[in-house]
């Protein structure tokens, strides 16, 4: 029997890490003993352990995971006993591996052997639910089946990192298999959270979706008098829906909810398709969706302010709800989130992050709160993301006020000056001597007393 700890660095986590609990349930059917904590805990690491398993997330979580795996580096025998994977691990294995010692692991762990002579294929584990109640962390949703049905992806989008984590598209497990198993093991569970990147394009999901309906996700289904849920939470392909209009009666017969698509650019067949599966969807009654909008890829400002409206203007048509769920590009290998796209300035990326600060992270589906947040007119739409962060972030109390000095001062310029005026401000986010470097410029003095008062940044506990 040996000693087994699991950690998942302390970086926000919605979903609970299915590749530990999945680790876990092999460890458990061997004999050993398991613990799983989140972070860097004093006491599991005075305790000697045979194996740590440590998860990695992001790219740009991955000097969190590195400072984890240090933490824990004297809570084994060998630094070959700390197992490191999951995405940011496979990504850049050379960020953790130039760094400290560890056995890497990277890619699914879908073949035997991969964790030692006689481990099983681990991606086919049912994940032990049970080490989830050995933290005081709140994953979501509670009381759900965590799925795969499938692997990898049919497209090879460039923004994506699913093509280099899983380079190929097929079967992963069967679903009613793992519900069953999960029951015997865990017991029955409310809902379902599908987490497939494109389950959508497996050739028979028709048969699929009616194997959901069969185990009791119908729409309408209640366990206990409460509703149950199907999520396919990495989204439905609209563009497939829009192909084959049958998977829009299909999804409307089980429980889905929300309605989770994809707009990420603009051409005339993405957006003919994304407004021809919506329309399908509504008529099968959805009314609420949630729906992600790409943008600092190869868009530009007017591409992300175009989706919006679409967005609104199928909501007054259809009298359904999309939220917007706006998601900032990050190359896959970046660590430090930093990437401006050639067609944005920092300052649109900063005032879209205000915006967002201010409507927690969604773009409301009311068209009036759209229109107030990001403006009614494309040049409104430039202007409010050209704003000092406060007056964003707080708009109605310094809308009287500063904002009304600062639009006045900031009409005045030409396009040319918006220009330079929005590098200077580039320039200065970056500048560590930003007080003294403010303090000898003349061009745009008052402009920049808006943003930085006095040469200095506002202080985020001052009161607005």
């Amino acid at each position: 029997m040996s000693n087994i700890l699991l950690v998942e660095p302390d970086y926000r986590s919605k979903f609970p890490p299915l590749g530990l609990m999945k680790i876990s349930s092999w460890h458990k059917s061997i004999g050993d003993q398991v613990s799983f904590v989140r972070g860097c805990n004093n006491e599991m690491r005075d305790f000697h352990w045979n194996r740590v398993y440590i998860s990695s997330l992001f790219t740009w979580e991955l000097p969190r995971t590195v400072k984890t795996i240090k933490y824990y580096s004297k809570s084994v025998s060998s630094p070959e006993d700390i197992y490191v994977g999951g995405i940011g691990a496979t990504l850049i294995p050379e960020f953790i591996t130039d760094q400290v010692g560890c056995t890497l692991i990277e890619g699914q762990i879908e073949q035997p052997g991969m964790l030692g002579e006689d481990s099983p294929a681990i991606a086919e584990m049912i994940p032990d639910y049970e080490i989830l109640k050995s933290v005081d962390y709140a994953y979501q949703p509670e009381d759900a089946y965590f799925l795969r049905i499938t692997k990898g992806c049919i497209r090879k989008c460039k923004f994506c990192a699913v093509p280099t984590l899983e380079k190929e598209f097929g079967y992963l497990s069967d679903l009613k298999d793992q519900i069953q198993k999960t029951i015997e093991l865990h017991g029955e569970k409310r809902h379902m959270v599908i987490m497939d990147n494109n389950v959508l394009a497996i050739k028979d999901i028709l048969d699929r979706i009616a194997d959901i309906r069969d185990l009791g996700f119908h729409r309408g289904a209640k366990v206990d008098r409460c509703q149950r849920t199907v999520d396919f939470n990495q989204g439905i392909d609209a563009r497939i829906i829009a192909e084959k209009p049958e998977l829009a009666e299909a999804l409307g017969s089980i429980a889905t909810k929300p309605i989770r698509l994809a707009f990420d650019h603009v051409d005339s067949k993405m957006e003919r398709d994304y407004r021809k599966a919506i329309e399908l969807l509504s008529e099968q009654g959805f009314t609420s969706y949630t729906n992600y909008l790409l943008y600092n890829f190869k868009d530009r400002p007017e591409d992300f302010f175009h989706r919006l409206n679409v967005n609104c203007e199928l909501n007054d048509k259809l009298g359904i709800r999309i939220t917007g769920f706006p998601m900032r590009y990050i190359p896959i290998m970046d660590i430090k989130r930093g990437h401006i796209s050639k067609n944005w300035h920092w300052r649109y990326l900063r005032g879209i992050q205000c915006v967002l600060q201010a409507t927690h992270g969604l773009v409301s589906p009311r068209t009036e709160f759209v229109k107030a947040a990001f403006g009614s007119t494309y040049e409104e739409f430039l202007e409010i993301l050209s704003m000092p962060d406060r007056y964003i972030i707080y708009r109605r109390y310094f809308e009287d006020e500063g904002a009304q000095v600062w639009r006045k001062e900031f009409r005045k310029l030409s396009a040319r000056q918006r220009n330079d005026f929005l590098h200077v401000l580039a320039k200065l986010n970056k500048d560590r001597k930003r007080s003294q470097t403010i303090s000898g410029m003349k061009k745009y003095r008052e402009l920049l007393e808006h943003y930085y008062p006095g040469g200095n940044t506002p202080s985020s506990d001052r009161p607005y």
